[in-house]
């Protein structure tokens, strides 16, 4: 049994030492430590190998979802520093009409140019006397 445990903890130190390589894949990172921690906690319980496999999957599907949780949320923050470094100037028309060329200030809705979205936004639209 010792034997066993040793060989475990050894398989688990190899997996999560593999897994924390400098990659930010927190998923495959969280399934691989939720293996061997699972592992090495069905052995300590169960003092068997049907306890070890079944520690393994359990420690593996946890792992896996908390790992994806941390990739959906990292994803979620690098999405939206992305959108403010490229969202497109908001033009405003001025607080007080002047005279000026005739024409008159009308909101353009957003839209999609090209891959860039262009908020809402009002502009400036000369009329022929």
């Amino acid at each position: 049994m010792k034997k066993n445990l040793l060989l475990i903890a050894v398989l688990t130190i190899f997996t999560t030492a593999c897994s924390t390589a400098g990659t930010r894949y927190n998923t495959q990172k969280g399934a691989a430590i939720g293996a061997g921690l699972g592992a090495v906690t069905g052995q300590v319980i169960g003092h068997n190998t049907k306890s070890t496999v079944i520690g393994t999957g359990a420690g593996a599907l946890l792992g896996t979802i908390i790992g994806n949780n941390i990739d959906q949320t990292n994803q979620a923050q690098r999405d939206a520093q992305l959108e403010a470094r490229t969202a497109a100037p908001v033009y405003q028309a001025p607080a007080t009409a002047q005279e000026g060329p005739p024409g008159r200030w009308v909101n353009v809705p957003g839209r999609w140019e090209g891959n860039r979205w262009v908020p809402s936004h009002q502009q400036w639209v000369p009329v022929n006397p």
